[in-house]
């Protein structure tokens, strides 16, 4: 779930950690691509309109993240309100710490970003959680939503709904 908390005129727009979950039977390999994609259909189920995204970096992430960054620039739009987002998208084995959420930071100026919305495969430390809350940077987790409904309680493992 994504939460809108409307902004003050120069603040960002979220201000806490939130979970994105892909509601797949199964997840498959994520590659930029098919991060791209589901990042933007996301932001468009919880209600953003969505601009061109515009790719700003794409890398292979070193030892031991073993994974990638892309990093999208994207207009979103919601009642109102425009900012240009930086949408951070990290996939990666070990979790993401403080130094991501700094270099985010330090660079919205560079990209003319407003806004910064971080997307990982992996948790986040608890530095990097305080960090974001510090800087009104949105982080969201991706899921395989099958195990995290599993494991939420919320019914019986293995029956799910009809997503």
């Amino acid at each position: 779930m994504v939460r809108d908390t409307r902004p003050v005129k120069g603040r960002p727009i979220y201000t806490a950690a939130v979970a994105l979950a892909l509601l797949m039977a199964e997840l498959p390999e994520i590659s930029p691509d098919y991060f791209q994609i589901l990042v933007v259909r996301e932001l468009r189920k919880a209600g953003f309109d969505v601009g061109d995204v515009r790719v700003h970096r794409r890398s292979e992430l070193a030892e031991p993240e073993q994974g990638f960054v892309l990093e999208l620039l994207a207009p979103l739009s919601r009642t109102g309100s425009r900012w240009r987002a930086l949408l951070v998208c990290r996939r990666q084995s070990i979790p993401v710490g403080s130094d991501v959420i700094e270099s985010v930071i330090a660079r919205l100026p560079e990209v003319a970003a407003e806004v910064a919305l971080v997307f990982a495969t992996a948790d986040f430390a608890a530095d990097a959680l305080a960090a974001a809350q510090r800087s009104h940077i949105a982080l969201l987790r991706v899921v395989e939503a099958r195990r995290a409904f599993d494991l939420s309680g919320w019914g019986t493992p293995g029956q799910y709904p009809s997503w």
